[in-house]
């Protein structure tokens, strides 16, 4: 069994170098024992910066969420939580559409179980989507990542588009 506190603060600290971080957020009614923030912008300009020829920005929002145990309908609350929360309010900042020149978001749970999530919930983790097209693209695209870290194990599980997370999630435990 993994100690969840010290696991949480390796964590943080690995986010800490890119992202901007909160402890105890509150979004939609869900307590976080974190939130993570990270922005990029890219340019092209001739000559001087003045002369922009194009700019796209992106971003990441994560949420670290404390579970003694996790269901497909807890699954099922994330993409709720996603839906009507983290993209409207962090990416679309309360408006309809997010800032011009955005490209991406992604809006990220991670979930820190006590217990094993059983097969139907792994099998809801991995089939788990999220995605949203504002103006047909015009003004991008926001996609849900989700990964679930179960400390009694040590093993991670992750939706397709954050497969890459579960390395990262299973070497902080060292």
């Amino acid at each position: 069994m993994i100690d969840k506190t010290s696991y949480l603060e390796n964590l943080l600290g690995e986010y800490a170098g890119s992202f901007d971080l909160v402890r105890d957020y509150e979004i939609g009614g869900v307590k976080a024992l974190a939130y993570g923030y990270f922005s990029t912008v890219s340019e092209k300009y001739v000559l001087t910066p003045k002369a922009n020829l194009w700019s796209i920005h992106g971003f990441e929002h994560i949420l670290f969420l404390d579970r003694s145990s996790v269901t497909p309908k807890d699954i099922d609350a994330i993409k709720t939580l996603m839906a009507e929360h983290m993209a409207p309010k962090l990416v679309c900042k309360g408006k309809r559409y997010p800032e011009k020149d955005h490209m991406y978001s992604y809006v990220t749970v991670a979930l820190l179980c006590d217990t094993p999530p059983d097969t139907e919930a792994i099998k809801a983790i991995q089939h788990f989507r999220f995605e949203k097209d504002y103006l047909l693209t015009i003004r991008g695209h926001v996609e849900g990542h989700l990964v679930l870290m179960d400390l009694s194990t040590g093993k991670a599980y992750a939706n397709k588009v954050a497969k890459h997370l579960i390395d990262f999630y299973e070497k902080e435990r060292r």
